[in-house]
């Protein structure tokens, strides 16, 4: 046999490596030294657990074989095959050593174990459940003596007409050259599993067509061309307002600011509290000749005289006097303005409940030809369909339609409720953030490559 050469390959990789190293034999050594740890050492077994001692010999003719009883009470001690898996198998010792001990069910009782069976005893808790045990017991011999119970009449006719049919062959069937098999095999039953649910009120009212507006009509006359070009009109200012209003709310409401003013703004809001530099220039005192002057300079303790006194007490009093004198006036003038409040408060009381029943009345009939909501998402709005004077045809060779019949139809029977309204939803593209990789083998010119590449992407970006 020829000896094979050795290959000799480059390990200088860690995945290199990895496929070209044999550790086959140090795999084999630590999964038999877990084994080990599980199962234990060969060595340190005792022979009791290795050997068997046949002390009984060969079966004898005079012995009898066990019986299927006592191969039952024989089991009793054995541990039941479903509680071997939660029986410990590993020879591995426990980490925690200071585990704390729990008793298995069927110790020895403990104290309190003890008290609460003498209760349970006083109570008679034992006694009510044999009780309940021995009733179900008598219970369920009753039913299952019934149901065993054999019919004594036999009156039913097999072969009688009036036979309960699943299945019943259709007279088209009959006269063809079927088998009665195939014929019974493609034949639904009678019972179906789930009843279909019967359509909405509002989807059987609501027509399935809607009658377009004159006006769209390829040879319309010009009144109702004008009629359809108002309702457009008004629907695309509609449109327009409402796309101000959420300009005015959004992008209008926050002013954009060049970056030197925002880095500005952000100084001066960090700045905000803090000690302020001192600045000799800004300081007043630097103008004088070095004069001394008093931050708080001296007050003179000036008294007021009898006559200070006493026109300040006739200001305060005419202030009171004068503050009376329009409490009471208003006073007088809200007695004579009692029978003008109430009759405005009757007036705005029977608007409003005009307003209310008119409001019931629209909702009840909204509520009557709405359809059902059948999802979250409301059904989009019909748009109106216009034609320009200059692309109006008289006739229907040279037409050019401007919806789509499929779409409409779609959208058609999400309005009447039919079809569930469904929304768009549209994937968004994610942007891929691209890293360099520094490795030895990285040359100069592909550095330089992915640098041109990011300052490329940042312009891009910022135009």
């Amino acid at each position: 046999m020829a000896v094979k050469k050795k290959k000799h390959v480059s390990k200088k990789n860690k995945k290199d490596w990895r496929k070209h190293c044999d550790i086959t034999d140090v795999e084999e050594f630590l999964e038999e030294q877990r084994l080990d740890e599980r199962l234990g050492k060969f060595e340190t077994k005792p022979d009791s657990e290795l050997f068997v001692v046949d002390t009984g010999g060969d079966l004898k003719d005079e012995e009898k074989p066990l019986s299927a009883k006592q191969k039952k009470r024989a089991k009793l001690t054995e541990v039941p095959k479903c509680f071997e898996i939660l029986l410990p198998s590993s020879k591995v010792p426990d980490p925690n050593k200071k585990r704390n001990h729990v008793n298995p069910v069927g110790s020895k009782p403990t104290a309190l174990s003890k008290l609460t069976e003498k209760r349970r005893l006083e109570k008679g808790v034992y006694q009510k459940k044999i009780e309940d045990a021995r009733k179900n017991r008598r219970l369920a011999v009753q039913k299952k003596r019934k149901a065993k119970q054999i019919r004594q009449t036999f009156d039913l006719d097999l072969w009688g007409k009036d036979m309960p049919k699943s299945k019943t062959i259709p007279s088209v069937l009959e006269e063809e050259f079927v088998s009665s098999e195939a014929k019974l095999h493609n034949v639904l039953p009678d019972q179906r599993l789930r009843a279909k649910p019967p359509l909405p009120k509002t989807v059987v009212t609501r027509a399935a067509v809607e009658t377009p507006h004159p006006g769209v009509s390829y040879n319309p006359t010009f009144q109702e061309h004008q009629e359809l070009l108002q309702n457009v009109v008004q629907h695309e200012q509609k449109m327009m307002k409402r796309e101000q209003h959420l300009n005015r709310v959004t992008t209008k409401m926050f002013k954009r600011v060049t970056a030197q003013e925002k880095e500005n703004q952000w100084k001066e809001e960090m700045s905000e509290g803090l000690p302020k530099p001192h600045n000799p220039a800004d300081d007043p005192a630097s103008d004088t000749d070095n004069e001394y002057k008093a931050i708080n300079p001296p007050v003179k303790n000036k008294k007021k005289d009898h006559k200070a006194r006493r026109k300040q007490r006739e200001r305060i009093e005419e202030r009171e006097r004068l503050k009376r004198e329009k409490i009471n006036k208003k006073k007088i003038t809200d007695i004579y303005r009692l029978r003008k409040l109430e009759t405005s408060i009757t007036k705005r009381e029977k608007k409003q409940q005009e307003l209310r029943a008119k409001r019931a009345i629209k909702h009840a009939e909204e509520a009557a030809t709405a359809a059902p909501a059948l999802n979250a998402h409301k059904a989009p709005l019909k748009e109106p369909d216009f034609v320009e004077p200059t692309q109006l045809s008289g006739d229907l060779l040279h037409i050019n339609p401007k919806t789509n019949l499929l779409r409409d139809r779609f959208e058609s029977l999400q309005r009447r409720g039919a079809l569930a309204a469904s929304k768009i939803m549209m994937k968004k593209k994610r942007k891929l953030k691209s890293y360099f990789k520094p490795g030895h083998k990285v040359t100069d010119q592909e550095i330089e490559k992915y640098i041109n590449k990011t300052q490329a992407q940042k312009i891009g970006v910022s135009h």
